[in-house]
């Protein structure tokens, strides 16, 4: 068989997280894989990670080390053809298991849509609509056209009116708390992600208006704790890695904050940088609310990011994958922690009627997971945080120790190691 260069998919069911891999298993490869894989086991939670290796091609020497750290690790392996079964056996040193449980009492939402493990007629077929429809859809130019900026503004006009009826006196400021089960959901520790009421993505003409609402409450914290983190834009790039690449503080005022990113935007196998500047309103309602409207002043696309042939994209030109950002954060510190809220509104291309079905469950499954991530990694941020500060806090005394007892090699190597 003709080496191919490595595709996979993720899927993210109800009971279980599964990698289908196809192809060779090279340096690149393997790379981008280990890389989605520490994005995605954030959110891993209690399922189950399946590697489905079935139409692997090809594993070289230094790539087995990726397979066999994930099988010990937990990872069950499936193989379901005797080539792939005897490779994925050569790299383990041992007999494969048959199939994990969670695959034989997987529902339909479980299987894939990918034709990895179809037969090779139905392959063939599906890989002739994909080629046909798919890829089209991903590689075509797209344009911002002004009809889609009218409609992108008029949305966040009603957003803001949604806001502005949240912060009045009396308002439900938190909508974390305007359901019993969502809110005992996210205090327990649960962080809850929805799509917005009414119809998500909305259609605008040429274009989609992605809405979705995410909540977590983190526990034993205040609300400056969390504001720092929020409002160390420079280290965005630490707190959010791999997704942002880079991240700077532009400008601060008395309420208005202006910061750049680039983030990494991944679908459907391509790979798509995106350069945005931001300008960011906070508002600090009293001492235990606070809310901030962020939305993107410019958006570029980056190709061949990396490469000898980098370039950036006019403004509004592209693949169109995401044209606008726009986000409402609402915290309040209550019940001896801080709710976090977060409200991500996205404009990206419209997607032709015919490919509609193959690439809808897909953007829904990438803008969840992406806002459910991204809350983790705030909730690890501001955990890292005040675990800095405290040992941070430590060091003077110990230093202090140190020098009210007689040295020796032992205390001065313990000591040093403290103050580092």
């Amino acid at each position: 068989m003709k080496t191919q260069a490595l595709q996979y998919y993720m899927h993210d069911g109800p009971t279980a997280f599964r990698f289908e891999l196809a192809g060779d298993l090279n340096h690149e490869g393997a790379r981008r894989l280990d890389q989605d894989w520490r994005t995605a086991s954030s959110a891993l939670g209690d399922r189950r990670l399946i590697v489905d290796t079935t139409f692997v091609t090809g594993v070289d020497e230094q790539r087995r080390a990726l397979i066999t750290r994930w099988h010990r690790e937990g990872a069950w392996l499936v193989a379901n053809s005797k080539a792939s079964r005897a490779l994925a056996e050569a790299i383990l040193g041992q007999a494969l298991p048959g199939s994990p449980p969670s695959a034989r009492d997987a529902t339909v939402s479980d299987c894939t849509w990918l034709p990895f493990r179809a037969s090779f007629l139905a392959r063939a077929v599906t890989l002739v609509l994909l080629a046909t429809m798919v890829f089209p859809v991903e590689m075509n130019a797209a344009t911002l056209k002004s009809e889609t900026l009218t409609a992108w503004e008029d949305y966040l006009q009603t957003a803001n009116v949604n806001l502005q009826d949240r912060i009045r006196p009396g308002g439900s400021f938190l909508w974390t708390l305007e359901d019993a089960g969502r809110a005992a959901s996210v205090r327990g520790g649960e962080i809850v992600v929805v799509p917005a009421i009414g119809q998500n993505p909305t259609k605008a003409p040429g274009g989609l208006i992605h809405h979705w609402m995410g909540a977590m409450f983190v526990s034993n914290v205040t609300l400056d704790d969390v504001l720092e983190v929020t409002h160390d834009y420079d280290h965005y790039k630490q707190f959010y890695r791999p997704s942002v690449i880079e991240s700077k503080l532009i400008d601060r005022g008395n309420s208005d904050d202006k910061f750049s990113m680039l983030l990494m935007n991944k679908a459907l196998f391509l790979k798509t940088v995106l350069d945005a500047d931001y300008q960011v309103t906070n508002v600090r309602l009293d001492d235990r609310r606070f809310y901030s409207i962020s939305t993107t002043t410019r958006v570029q696309e980056i190709e061949e990011y990396g490469q000898p042939g980098e370039h950036q994209i006019a403004e509004g030109e592209g693949r169109g994958y995401i044209w606008k950002l726009h986000s409402i954060a609402r915290l309040e510190q209550r019940d001896d922690g801080v709710y976090v809220e977060l409200e991500a509104i996205v404009l990206s291309r419209d997607i032709p009627a015919a490919a509609r079905f193959v690439v809808d469950p897909i953007v829904r499954r990438v803008s969840r997971n992406s806002l459910l991530i991204s809350l983790h990694q705030t909730e690890e941020a501001v955990g890292g945080q005040l675990a800095d500060l405290a040992r941070s806090a430590r060091v003077p005394a110990s230093v202090e120790q140190v020098r009210s007892v007689p040295a020796s090699p032992s205390s001065k190597s313990s000591a040093f190691t403290r103050v580092h």
